[in-house]
């Protein structure tokens, strides 16, 4: 009786977790899983639910592109001061003080309240400032691409945590069926030990098959809940809604020209080559102008002679004998060096993943298509072998191996869809349409 108590909660938790999932392709019993390749796409006039919905919300929470939206405005702020080197810069002095002056052969105590406008401007340093503002261009570059491979990293880590969780509901609907058949075998066999046409031994036999499938189930139901409080954690709500999510038609395999990592690699070391000037810039002297205008003084009592406005032009020729001009310029070499060595492995990497990852799809596509036919033949032969058992044709044992392996076939086929799912999902995202799936902006 507590065992079959236990059954029913167990069977009565399932598949209140799995129903109210609301998995579009999923029924009861031991009907064939219809992967997210079988659903038909939400319309686009209805309001966004499901997976994208979910996505939309918590980009915004994701640490990981709040981090990366900061770093964005830093860098846009460098580019602006970047900028700003190019213009002159306008200044006001404002002074008031006392002196003692020697006016001729007179002793004179002056005092002074005066008002000073300038502007400077640096009009020639070798092209320094206009490198260092293209290079922050491409620094900006760089973050914008930072920001969209932070996006693709969380939408790809919390949709996956999706997708487990979708798992884990549709295991959960073939193992509450498998337990609901073992219980009715159970009750089964009991009545016929009670006639006399089974023995003790195949009750103890079908009462173990009974804890095999309860342990089953309660390992499932163990891992749903830790994928379900792994996926609340990740988009910080409780999500209570699974809706199928269809990619659409398998796109080409493309190339890693989109994909972000490589993006913000390449905007880098564009940046530390144009911070590397030649020589001759290098040890260019700089031209600063300067103009100043006397807005107003009061000196009591007044000098002999004041200057109202004038202007200046300073040449600097800087040769620092410690080598420290070309010691810079050395740096920067080998920092534009190191950018292209990353740029180049990333981009190795990227490449080799994406072309991995082709006849992986291609192993799982075909495997997933074998294995929906045989799940097909394993229903048949359940059906039938429970035909037989009543007849007496086959015995204890083997119904319950061919049940046993109908359960194994059905969580191979929702174990490899998912495998699937994902690899598909991390082929968009090495080719940068990841976002673009999700109906995402980039």
């Amino acid at each position: 009786m507590r065992r079959a108590l236990h059954t029913s909660a167990a069977v009565a938790l399932a598949l209140a977790l799995a129903g109210g999932a609301c998995l579009a392709g999923a029924d009861s019993g031991a009907a064939a899983y219809a992967g997210p390749a079988d659903t038909t796409p939400m319309p686009s006039a209805q309001p966004a639910r499901g997976l994208p919905a979910l996505l939309a919300r918590a980009l915004g929470r994701d640490p990981q592109v709040r981090a990366a939206h900061a770093a964005l405005a830093g860098a846009q702020a460098r580019y602006r001061q970047a900028r700003s080197r190019l213009l002159p810069n306008a200044g006001i002095q404002a002074s008031r003080g006392r002196s003692n002056d020697l006016d001729g052969a007179m002793d004179v105590e002056r005092r002074t309240q005066q008002v000073e406008a300038s502007l400077r401007w640096n009009v020639y340093n070798g092209g320094a400032d206009r490198a260092e503002m293209a290079a922050a261009g491409h620094e900006v570059a760089a973050a914008e691409a930072e920001l969209r491979r932070a996006r693709e990293e969380g939408a790809e880590r919390l949709a996956e945590a999706y997708f487990d969780v979708q798992r884990l509901d549709r295991t959960l609907l073939r193992s509450a069926a498998r337990l609901v058949e073992v219980a009715q075998l159970v009750a089964q066999v009991g009545r016929q030990t009670e006639l006399g046409k089974a023995s003790e031994l195949d009750a103890q036999l079908a009462q173990s098959s009974q804890l095999d499938a309860e342990l089953t189930q309660d390992g499932l139901l163990s891992d749903r809940l830790t994928a379900q409080i792994k996926l609340a954690a990740l988009a910080s709500e409780a999500v209570g809604e699974f809706i199928d999510f269809d990619f659409g038609a398998p796109a080409p395999a493309g190339d890693t020209a989109g994909h972000a990592p490589l993006l913000a690699a390449r905007e880098r070391a564009a940046a530390a080559r144009l911070r590397v000037r030649n020589l001759a810039a290098t040890l260019a002297p700089k031209v600063d102008l300067d103009l100043r205008r006397l807005v107003n003084n009061h000196t009591t009592p007044p000098p002999s002679t004041i200057q109202r406005r004038g202007w200046s032009i300073g040449v600097s020729w800087d040769f620092p004998l410690g080598g420290e001009g070309l010691a810079r310029r050395d740096e920067g070499v080998s920092r534009a060096e190191a950018a292209d060595a990353d740029l180049a492995r990333a981009e190795q990497a990227a490449g080799a993943d994406l072309a991995g990852l082709g006849p992986r799809i291609a192993n799982a596509e075909r495997s997933l298509a074998l294995l929906a036919e045989q799940e097909k033949k394993m229903a048949l032969l359940v059906r039938g072998g429970a035909i037989q058992f009543e007849a007496g044709r086959r015995n204890l044992q083997q119904i319950i191996q061919t049940r046993d392996s109908y359960f194994v076939v059905q969580q191979r086929r929702i174990d490899q869809s998912h495998r699937l799912i994902l690899a598909r999902m991390r082929q968009l995202a090495l080719s940068g349409r990841l976002l673009p799936a999700f109906g995402l902006a980039p």
